[in-house]
């Protein structure tokens, strides 16, 4: 009797099986899911209907419909910076290396030849759903779940994927040479030379070299402030610009080409002499500002001298070069933002390593034409220096920005 019941019993199961929905197991079936927090259409998906921080409304989220029809749903966010553990692999040397979202979305659209475009966007079996009507029609129709039984096309991922950066010994003496090379931009030189041709206010050339140490060295603080600030929002808005990405790289290679084409043209003209037709320096009312608040500073510093003031001296210089490396950033930004945009996907300590080694870089030759002026007592012999040799300076520069100029149109191509 028993024997009879269990038989009867595995022959009610299984022939319920054939006839009903199947019991759904959430490994089975698989979608990826990429968002960003940002993103208004991500958070209509999710059931936010008026932005990420509106009312929930559970009946119109997507992701959590998606769940409910037995699919497991990875989601990873574009705008964290968090390890994704899953994805992580071990180099040559047997190190680990850990990746970000970016990185993986990156792999994703590579995989699924979908190109530089922006979230939401649904991977699932062996094609993808983008946007916020495609994603709710495919998930109201039950086309991601049919598809979801299927497994995700291979990836590859890799750290730092996301962007072409300047990674290994290479990268790192593009950016030590881009730092140097940008010292020696007639924009700054011209500033600092006529800074120190002003300071009469002592016969000791050590008190001379340390004023015009300091106002280096606010330069360089400022720089470096200004560096890390651009560090920093590209890091906060680094899902944003992964879907702006390739119009970003056409942005900058244009702007080096065109940097490119001025350096051109002031390097033919200076070979001809003609100075007064250089194209690549500060407007005339930015030259004309600059050179006013130098002359206003400088008369202040050497008032304070007579009253012996070394301290205060030395604090209305360093305000000068702050305010100084403002102005002198719409010359010398050329070189400096697209190289920022370069390291700025590294591991964060390298990026900000090659930070500080660039501006260092930038200050070393106008410490060396500081000291040189004040020791030989005649700036004027040191802007001879820079005229006779400025043909050069303007082709390394045009050289350079004809190289960032390629490694950004080969980012697109």
């Amino acid at each position: 009797m028993n024997k009879t019941k269990l038989l009867l019993i595995t022959f009610i199961i299984v022939l319920t099986s054939l006839f009903s929905t199947p019991i759904i197991n959430g490994d089975s079936r698989q979608a990826v899911y990429f968002t960003e927090g940002g993103c208004l259409v991500c958070a209509e998906l999710g059931g936010y209907l008026n932005g990420p921080g509106g009312d929930y409304t559970e009946d119109e989220d997507y992701i959590k419909k998606m769940v409910d029809q037995g699919i497991t749903v990875v989601v990873y966010d574009l705008e964290s910076h968090d390890y994704i553990p899953e994805y992580s692999y071990e180099d040559d040397d047997g190190s680990t290396v850990n990746v970000t979202a970016l990185d993986v979305y990156d792999a994703f659209n590579k995989s699924y030849d979908r190109g530089l475009k922006g979230a939401p966007v649904v991977f699932v079996g062996n094609t993808y759903f983008e946007g916020l009507e495609e994603i709710q029609n495919a998930v109201n129709q039950n086309t991601v779940f049919d598809l979801s039984d299927d497994p995700l096309l291979d990836v590859s991922v890799q750290e730092g994927q996301a962007f072409q950066n300047l990674e290994g010994i290479a990268g790192f003496f593009i950016v030590v040479g881009a730092g140097l090379l940008d010292g020696v931009n007639p924009c700054a030189i011209a500033l600092l030379l006529l800074f120190v041709s002003l300071l009469g206010f002592s016969e000791k050339k050590r008190v001379l070299i340390l004023v015009s140490i300091v106002y280096i060295f606010a330069l360089f603080i400022s720089y470096f402030l200004i560096g890390t600030l651009f560090l920093s929002v590209l890091e906060k808005y680094a899902g944003t610009l992964a879907s702006i990405l390739v119009g970003i790289n056409w942005f900058i290679a244009l702007l080096c080409l065109f940097l490119f084409v001025l350096n051109i043209y002031d390097f033919f003209q200076v070979r001809k002499e003609k100075y007064g037709k250089i194209k690549s320096q500060l407007p005339k009312f930015v030259q004309r500002f600059n050179k006013k608040i130098v002359k206003t500073f400088t008369n202040s510093i050497n008032s304070e001298e007579n009253n012996r003031g070394l301290i205060s001296i030395l604090l209305l210089t360093f305000i000068l070069g702050i305010l100084l490396s403002v102005t002198e950033l719409l010359c010398t930004g050329g070189i400096y933002l697209p190289i920022l945009y370069g390291i700025h996907t590294m591991q964060s300590t390298y990026a900000y390593l090659l930070l500080l080694m660039y501006n260092i870089m930038f200050v070393v030759p106008l410490i060396i034409i500081a000291v040189v002026s004040v020791r030989l007592k005649s700036v004027m012999s040191v802007s001879n220096y820079i005229r006779e040799h400025m043909s050069l300076i303007k082709f390394l520069n045009s050289m350079l920005f004809l190289g960032i100029a390629v490694y950004f149109f080969t980012k697109i191509f």
